[in-house]
């Protein structure tokens, strides 16, 4: 299948707060409401893959020059800073569809490249332990747990040096 990977805009918002909700708990899920604030801040730092019509997969996250991903960043906006040395990722996220067929590594690689050639000092995520191995074959190193608490979940950070 031919796939096409872009760069989210606002007109995306509906698309990518229904994969969002596909995607995650909604403890967890980013609302419709936070999706709109973040296209309208950073929207060069959401990396969605179409089949057709459909997004079936997105990366998201915003740059910033504190070195660790905290809760507050998922909602507050101005953690932003577009000369940031961090690209922190707060999603990568695949449509239940669509799984196991390579889409998520298509756009974390997108988004990685994207860093790289932004200049960033490197890239920084939480995740489940069960998708540590995932994160690693991109050269993600676990940190060990988070000091999130979001969703009520324990997440692992993981960061890229680029």
């Amino acid at each position: 299948m031919d796939y096409i990977v872009r760069t989210a805009t606002v007109d995306d918002v509906d698309k990518l707060a229904l994969l969002e909700k596909l995607c995650f708990p909604e403890a967890e899920a980013a609302t419709r409401e936070i999706f709109a604030r973040r296209l309208e801040i950073y929207s060069d730092y959401f990396i969605v893959v179409e089949n057709g019509d459909d997004i079936i997969g997105a990366v998201n996250g915003l740059v910033t020059d504190h070195e660790n991903l905290s809760d507050e960043m998922y909602t507050d906006t101005d953690y932003h800073n577009e000369n940031g040395k961090w690209q922190m990722i707060f999603g990568v996220e695949t449509h239940p569809e669509y799984q196991g067929l390579g889409i998520a590594s298509m756009a974390l690689q997108h988004f990685i490249d994207l860093a790289t050639k932004q200049g960033r000092k490197g890239l920084v995520l939480t995740c489940k332990e069960n998708l540590i191995g995932f994160y690693e074959t991109f050269g993600f190193k676990n940190e060990g747990i988070s000091a999130s608490e979001h969703g009520g979940v324990m997440w692992y950070q993981m960061r890229l040096i680029l």
